[in-house]
């Protein structure tokens, strides 16, 4: 699903001149292999999506996958401090974590760009993304978690058929 999303990303964006807004869809992901899963599966996944993205931009090498290990990063700090299975955590580790990946973005370009100029217009629509997408995260977990269940009950046989 997150090969999907980000293959696709650009042709969801772009039509409506939105650009900077975004929905992290793939941290939320993150966060809920993290929970589900554990750090070590979460980070392969932050990894290789980093990667991935690092492919098919043409931008600065390896800026999205700093970008997304401070993703888990903030996921793996924050869930020191937060419940991440309660909602309320969900939404501010979440929340937390986008708030450090457009930090790093703006700090990464500052460093390698002389010519980055710092808007409102990216300030405002990063502020937007932290909170839809906190606001976003227990709704998908919880849709993540019924697709979890209903794939694990057709994989488990019921205890008739293990009798059987």
């Amino acid at each position: 699903m997150g090969v999907l999303f980000t293959l696709l990303k650009g042709v969801w964006i772009n039509p409506w001149s939105v650009g900077v807004f975004d929905i992290g869809l793939l941290t939320i992901l993150i966060a809920y292999l993290f929970l589900s899963f554990g750090g070590t599966q979460a980070l392969a996944f932050a990894l290789g999506q980093g990667f991935l993205i690092d492919i098919f931009s043409g931008g600065l090498h390896g800026l999205f996958t700093a970008l997304y290990l401070c993703v888990f990063g903030g996921i793996f700090l924050g869930s020191r401090f937060f419940n991440l299975q309660a909602p309320k955590g969900q939404i501010v580790i979440v929340s937390l974590a986008i708030f450090l990946k457009n930090s790093m973005l703006i700090v990464i370009l500052a460093l390698f760009s002389h010519s980055i100029v710092l808007s409102m217009l990216f300030l405002r629509a990063s502020a937007v993304s932290i909170i839809a997408t906190g606001l976003i995260a227990p709704i998908l977990f919880s849709l993540f978690n019924r697709l979890r269940d209903a794939t694990g009950e057709e994989a488990t046989p019921s205890p008739e058929e293990i009798q059987e």
